[in-house]
């Protein structure tokens, strides 16, 4: 629990210390404190990926994020104004946010500002910005949200570094791949199989959400878009939806009582809503349902749902994410599905690839690959370990929990150093014998940018 507590405290410190300067700044121009929320909302994004402090990435980071998040911005008003324009641009830009992973690790962080702005809009909707007195106003306003917020958090990561409270990020590894055969060369690239996902996901999303829920139809969008967003297959994307629905519903029911709570002042109602945030970052590192539950509650505080009642919050509310879930899950399944199978069975590959490498040169030097592909590992393993749970496994051998198991096995003793290299061979050429066994369809193929 600790490894997991200092990272959320510092999360949180960025978090308000951002919202801490935007909210003096709103008072100073008499505005309300919806651009403080929406500069703690990027603020927390920016936390969650920190990137590594080079002068020339941090420069460009302060261009693009001001201009990303007045494009979102404008996408957002023409969400309340031309609804069926809006979620078009937003549906666009959510799939363009997806497909830029294919052109490299810069273009890749320029996606995710781009998705982080656009879902930003739908926990603070622009037309709280926009009723002010100067037409100027909303968008200086939204340009200083990107970059307070990236400026707060910039700082944080570099305190923490300068007095030795964490270590800086390491280089990003060299990923080894498995080879691939000439038939992988015809495939679909797997950001724009992802990103034609994300596109009909969300697209359904508000295809259904508006015209049935007008006034909760964000919570069917959002849904859509984490249960697609960087499933690692169908397997996946429908443990991610139970998640997403299990902490829903708790985080709903929690906000049924929590709209019959009055409190006594502005400072108590803040000080509810960071600590839910703080304790939402903590535990999402255990678990993503402990995630969705504080971001329902989150989203219901910020929604203003005093005094309704519960049948709204557990049933309206409810029922969005469950068709957001259906929706995200269906993008997956039907629109160029990937078997989970597919890209446990690529993933160990590659980690077999390259601890093969590794053990050429001296195990010590190359911690962080070994880091990479474990943590590579871990993420694809929970849905892989539940369908084991409730489905058995007829063989194991063939089941992609046992090579999971195994190759983390193998990563664990070449990084302690604790291994016979004889034995350790005799280990890697049975896991690859039984990766063998059934050779993957071309569709896991370069499957590397997954997630």
């Amino acid at each position: 629990m600790t490894k997991t507590l200092f990272p959320a405290l510092l999360s949180i410190v960025a978090v308000l210390t951002s919202f801490g300067v935007m909210y003096a700044i709103c008072i100073q121009l008499a505005v309300n404190a919806s651009p403080a929320i929406l500069t703690a909302a990027l603020a927390v994004g920016l936390m969650r990926r920190p990137e590594r402090l080079e002068v020339r990435a941090l420069l460009i980071k302060f261009v693009k994020l001001p201009i990303i998040a007045v494009a979102a911005g404008l996408v957002g008003l023409a969400l309340l104004n031309f609804p069926a324009l809006g979620a078009v641009l937003f549906t666009g830009g959510i799939a363009f946010s997806v497909q830029l992973r294919k052109y490299g690790v810069r273009a890749r962080a320029i996606g995710q500002v781009i998705a982080l702005s656009l879902i930003s809009i739908l926990v603070v909707p622009p037309i709280h910005i926009e009723s002010t007195q100067h037409r100027w106003l909303p968008p200086l306003l939204m340009i200083s949200a990107g970059l307070i917020a990236l400026a707060s958090t910039v700082v944080v990561s570099w305190l923490s570094i300068r007095i030795g409270l964490v270590a800086e990020q390491p280089e990003p590894p060299r990923v080894v791949h498995a080879a691939r055969g000439r038939e992988g060369k015809t495939q679909v690239h797997v950001a724009t199989r992802m990103a034609l996902q994300m596109l009909v996901a969300v697209g359904l999303a508000f295809a259904i959400g508006m015209p049935v829920f007008p006034e909760h139809w964000p919570w069917v969008v959002l849904t859509a878009f984490i249960v697609c967003s960087g499933a690692l297959g169908r397997g996946d994307a429908i443990y991610k939806g139970l998640l997403r629905l299990g902490g829903a519903i708790g985080g709903a029911f929690v906000a049924a009582l929590v709209a019959h709570i009055v409190f006594p002042n502005p400072p108590a109602y803040a000080a509810a809503v960071f600590f839910v945030l703080f304790v939402g970052i903590w535990l999402r590192q255990i678990n993503y349902a402990y995630w969705a539950a504080c971001a329902t509650l989150l989203f219901a505080l910020l929604q203003d749902t005093h005094g309704n009642g519960i049948v709204s919050l557990l049933e309206i509310r409810v029922v969005c994410i469950v068709i957001g879930a259906l929706c995200g899950v269906a993008a997956t399944w039907f629109i160029y599905p990937i078997r989970t199978e597919q890209v446990a069975r690529k993933r160990v590959a590659d980690a077999l690839a390259a601890l093969r490498d590794v053990l050429g040169d001296t195990p010590g030097n190359h911690l962080t690959t070994l880091d990479h592909h474990a943590a590579e590992l871990e993420r694809i393993a929970p849905s892989i370990r539940l369908h084991r749970k409730v489905f058995g496994a007829a063989a194991p051998d063939r089941h992609p929990s046992t090579w999971i198991e195994l190759m983390r096995a193998l990563l664990a003793q070449v990084r302690t150093g604790n291994f016979d290299r004889a034995a350790l061979g005799t280990e890697m050429r049975c896991l690859g014998a039984m990766l063998r066994q059934q050779p993957a369809s071309p569709a896991a193929r370069d499957n590397s940018e997954a997630g």
